[in-house]
């Protein structure tokens, strides 16, 4: 996953931008997200049913609900990712 990180902070780089928004949703916003729009879980390896990732150039943060406070910091780098 930290390769992943590293590829999404270059083409922000390259894009000018100043951060990005992983949601777990997929584009239409459903609750149940289908295997292939699994973006979250691609980018952290965060395998919950709730959560968010903010990526900035320096730092990253995921955030869940309280369902999920042990079961993100056993499936997501706390060395690149802080949790919230």
């Amino acid at each position: 996953y930290e390769d992943r990180l590293k590829a999404l902070r270059e083409q922000l780089r390259k894009d000018r931008l100043d951060g990005f928004v992983v949601p777990l949703t997929d584009e239409h916003m459903s609750e149940y997200v289908g295997e292939y729009a699994q973006r979250l879980a691609w980018l952290t390896g965060f395998q919950g049913s709730a959560g968010s990732a903010v990526v900035l150039p320096e730092e990253a943060a995921i955030f869940t609900d309280g369902r999920y406070t042990l079961q993100v910091r056993a499936q997501v780098d706390g060395k690149h990712w802080s949790y919230q």
